[in-house]
C-alpha cells in the first residue's frame, strides 16, 4: 500500500485495520495505487473513501480529511447525483458510466462548475455479493469551458458578419451572449457617443427591460466612476 494509506489509522473506521481487510479490497487498493489516473475505492455499506495521489486534484481542499470518510460525507453537495449511481452498483451489481457530467462541487469553500467522466464498477466481496465500488475519473472541466468559450466567439463572428448597422450588431451580440448564460448570466452593451464622452445602452441579455437596473446613459468622463481606460 501507499505510505499515506499505510499510515492512516483505519482502525477508527468501519473498515478496521488493513490486515483484516478482504482480499478483494486489498486488490482494489493495489490497482488504484499503481494507476496514474485519478481513482478511488468506496467500500462497505458506508462507502468508506480510499483514493490514490492523482485523485487529490479532484478532491481538492477536502484532502486529507476525505480519506477514510463515508462518500456521502465527502461529497454531500453532489450526493443527489452520486447516490443513485452508487446504489445501481451496490444494489443491482451493475456498472455505471457518465461522460462530462456537470457536478457543482464545493472543494474550497465555494461552488465550482466541474465536469467529469467516470465509471462506477461494482466489486464483489470475498464471500459473494457486492461490497464496494472502484471508480476511474477524467476531469473534463477545462475542455468543456474552453469549447463553450470558443463557440461563443465563433457565433459572435457569424452573427455580426456583413452587418453594417452598429445597433444591429450590438443586439445580435447580446443574443449570442444570452445563449451562453453559464459564462454570461447577463450582459450590457453600451455604444460610445459624443466623442467618447457618453455611453448609451443599446442591448442587453439575461434580463428583461423592466429588470435592467443599470443606467441607460453613462458619463464616461465622470471622475467618480472613471471608464476612460475601459473605453480606450
Amino acid at each position: 500500500m501507499g505510505e499515506r494509506i499505510r499510515a492512516f489509522d483505519w482502525s477508527k473506521t468501519p473498515l478496521g485495520p488493513p490486515e483484516t481487510w478482504e482480499q478483494s479490497l486489498k486488490t482494489c487498493v493495489r490497482i488504484i495505487l499503481t494507476s496514474r489516473q485519478p481513482m478511488f475505492v468506496w467500500w462497505g455499506k458506508e462507502l468508506i473513501n480510499i483514493y490514490n495521489d492523482p485523485y487529490k486534484a479532484i478532491v481538492g481542499g477536502k484532502h486529507p480529511t476525505a480519506l477514510g470518510q463515508p462518500a456521502a460525507v465527502v461529497w454531500k453537495e453532489i450526493w443527489d447525483h452520486v447516490e443513485p449511481r452508487a446504489q445501481t452498483a451496490m444494489l443491482n451489481n451493475e456498472g455505471t458510466y457518465d461522460e462530462a457530467l456537470l457536478l457543482i462541487m464545493e472543494r474550497y469553500g465555494y461552488a465550482e462548475e466541474t465536469y467529469y467522466t467516470f465509471s462506477y464498477s461494482p466489486v464483489p466481496g470475498d464471500h459473494g455479493g457486492t461490497n464496494g465500488i472502484i471508480c476511474a475519473n477524467t476531469d473534463d472541466t477545462q475542455r468543456i469551458v474552453n469549447e463553450r468559450a470558443l463557440k461563443t466567439l465563433r457565433d459572435l463572428g457569424i452573427m455580426t458578419a456583413n452587418r453594417k448597422n452598429a445597433e444591429e450588431i450590438y443586439k445580435k451580440s447580446a443574443e449570442v451572449l444570452a445563449q451562453n448564460n453559464r459564462d454570461f448570466p447577463f450582459s450590457l452593451i453600451y455604444k460610445i457617443e459624443n466623442e467618447g464622452k457618453l455611453g448609451k445602452l443599446i442591448a442587453h441579455s439575461g434580463m428583461t427591460s423592466e429588470q435592467v437596473l443599470f443606467p441607460s446613459v453613462i458619463d464616461v468622463m465622470n471622475p467618480e466612476k472613471p471608464l476612460q481606460a475601459v473605453v480606450r
